[in-house]
């Protein structure tokens, strides 16, 4: 589904309010774009935008205008899922006007009426009703050919007087367009990104412009397409160079502001987190005593979208405390109000979940990010793989109280090495996010089996994970529920040794660890190339989280902390003997560590490896080294032992 928000990172139009059509026309617009010749498009691209259209216009008082245009045009029946939102702050804004129509093969054009676009809490349950979404859906009527068209009018308050503009989302472009108009007295400085270009300066406004833009290739592990893709950042100053945000500290400042007020504990949260910690010996065990607290509260996702209306700013602590509900930043919030209520320190933190590219140094903004965590100060003897020592602040150990499985303690994988906003007054700033060592994505197997001489084997194993590791083997499992969890196990076993079947699967989901048992048995595992001969590889059970299979790369590569320690002890019939085993492989490179080493140990082969990988971004110039590693890691699992008779 391709969605239009009024987050920082985009949004579409250019016309001024005033030169809408009227309610009951084909807008011009639309009708001319109906009539474009567009190139021929490989089958696997679904749509192609039209028009991806934003004038932002600033008023005397301040208040910023955005008016948006999109235009999608479906290719194939796989297109069709297509809707348009905006997100707004119904305290500090207004939507002024929200019409879409499709235009079908036939010509004959529907327009949506009023009950076929709905204004929706951006919460769940109506629990917060500040952020509301405008929404509209076209897949009901969509075919192949298709136009599907939006228009909308957003007035709001911008906290920083910041606006940004992502030419494309990964989507074929026609033309992309952006235009900010300010009131005499003010200034436009603008930074383009990835080959965005310069902005034209006509009749008092700034207009950034771009035209056919092929379709974006998704790779493995690679930047999202909002990273990579052309775009502005553009920054409104007033008279007197008067602006809230031009430097990362001005940021930083802001974020404590709009956050501190909001983290007064009260008597009702004090009482609670004195109970929670009742017991507790140690800093880490208040600090672990009250994030579980919080990571139970009930999570509800509304945008962080400051630029749009003030989403960083949380609802106050002892509102969210008794509703135990919240987004990331009333997390936080309640996080920090606890912590304080027990004598500890802590920082509201702004980074961007899912994408540790995503962030760039050059363009200082609260906009830039679309999660909330925090920084608690803790002392010397706390030694956690979270922990920054900041220059100015101390030592800040950071926390995701959104995350249910990422203990405190731990930051999961896709924040670590992200810049990270530390909301503090003067000695606030930008940093980077911890980056544990790989030993602290703990993940352990131990495989025990018995090859027979005409190559059929049976065995058991336990893998077992800690640590930085647990979070994603518990989400699967949780997600997937016992049953489909279990079928995904015997299929990875099946993969792994070949003809095998499994048996006796448990799996033990408890605090701390993740643990998964299990049997196998296969009566073809063996290559019997001779009857006095059997090659197998030591290697039983795939892993191959890491595997890039193209011979060229465009992005970046995105590495997580990953860690493995495996052993595998195979018995060997008594009537062979070892005839030939794999050398022993020790690798100390820039991306990470591996070693393998085979054995024999009298009538057993014993395969011993560990890998550790920390996290990174690896430039794509560096695509074929990097791929060189993985592959040996993968195929070092596959080598062949040799025995004779």
């Amino acid at each position: 589904m391709l969605s239009r928000t009024l987050l920082p990172v985009a949004a579409f139009a250019i016309l001024a309010p005033g030169l809408l059509q009227a309610a009951d026309e084909t807008p011009a617009w639309l009708k001319e774009l109906s009539t474009v010749t567009l190139p021929n498009y490989p089958a696997k691209v679904n749509n192609v935008v039209l028009l991806n259209e934003e004038h932002t216009a600033m008023a005397e008082t301040g208040r910023l205008t955005t008016t948006t245009r999109t235009a999608i045009k479906i290719l194939n029946p796989q297109g069709g899922d297509v809707a348009f939102f905006d997100s707004y702050d119904s305290v500090s804004g207004k939507v002024r006007d929200f019409r879409a129509w499709m235009l079908p093969p036939s010509g004959k054009i529907k327009k949506y009426g009023k009950d076929e676009i709905v204004d929706v809490a951006c919460a769940g349950n109506d629990i917060y009703n500040e952020c509301r979404r405008r929404f509209v859906s076209g897949k009901r009527d969509a075919e192949p050919g298709a136009i599907f068209a939006y228009e909308s009018v957003i007035e709001y308050q911008s906290f920083a007087n910041q606006i940004s503009f992502h030419f494309q989302d990964g989507t074929p472009v026609r033309l992309a367009r952006f235009r900010v108009t300010v009131p005499a007295g003010w200034e436009v400085r603008s930074k383009a990104f990835n080959g965005a270009p310069k902005e034209t300066l006509a009749d008092g406004s700034y207009t950034w412009h771009m035209e056919n833009l092929p379709a974006m290739e998704p790779e493995p592990a690679s930047p999202s397409f909002l990273s990579v893709a052309p775009w502005v950042g553009v920054n409104l100053v007033g008279p007197g160079g008067k602006h809230p945000v031009l430097s990362w500290t001005d940021a930083a400042g802001l974020l404590a502001e709009l956050n501190d007020a909001q983290s007064d504990p009260g008597e009702l949260i004090t009482a609670k987190a004195r109970s929670l910690v009742e017991g507790a010996t140690t800093e880490m065990d208040k600090i672990r005593a009250i994030g579980r607290f919080t990571q139970q509260v009930n999570y509800v996702s509304v945008q962080t979208n400051l630029a749009k209306g003030g989403g960083y700013r949380p609802h106050a602590a002892e509102q969210v405390f008794k509703k135990l509900y919240g987004d990331c930043k009333d997390k936080v919030n309640l996080t920090r109000a606890m912590l304080r209520a027990v004598g500890i320190t802590s920082y509201p933190v702004a980074i961007y979940s899912g994408d540790r590219t995503h962030v760039t140094q050059e363009w200082p903004s609260l906009g830039a990010f679309n999660h909330a965590i925090s920084a608690i100060r803790v002392a010397p003897e706390t030694r956690e793989p979270a922990v920054l020592e900041h220059p100015k602040l101390g030592r800040l150990l950071f926390f995701d109280p959104t995350d249910p499985y990422v203990k405190p303690g731990f930051l999961p994988d896709h924040e670590q090495d992200s810049f990270a906003l530390v909301g503090a007054p003067v000695d606030g700033g930008l940093v980077r996010a911890p980056s544990a060592p790989p030993v602290a994505a703990a993940h352990d197997r131990f495989v025990e089996a018995v090859l027979t001489a005409d190559g059929a084997i049976e065995g058991k194993f336990t893998d077992k994970r800690t640590g930085e590791a647990l979070a994603g083997a518990v989400g699967e499992y949780r997600s997937l529920g016992k049953t489909d969890y279990e079928k995904r196990m015997e299929r990875w076993v099946g993969r792994s040794v070949q003809g095998a079947t499994s048996s006796g699967l448990e799996v033990e989901d408890s605090a701390g660890q993740f643990v998964v048992r299990g049997r196998f048995a296969s009566p073809h595992f063996a290559q019997r190339p001779q009857p006095r001969m059997l090659i197998f590889k030591a290697g039983l059970l795939e892993y191959d989280d890491w595997r890039l299979v193209s011979k060229t790369r465009k992005y970046p590569i995105v590495v997580d902390t990953d860690a493995l320690s495996e052993t595998v002890r195979v018995q060997i019939p008594a009537e062979f003997k070892v005839d030939e085993l794999p050398s022993p492989i020790h690798i100390d490179s820039p991306y990470g560590k591996y070693e393998a080493a085979w054995t024999q140990e009298g009538q057993a082969i014993q395969f011993r490896r560990t890998l550790e990988l920390p996290a990174q971004t690896v430039p794509s110039a560096q695509y074929t080294e990097l791929k060189k590693f993985l592959d040996t890691i993968s195929g070092s699992a596959n080598a062949p032992v040799v025995l004779v008779r």
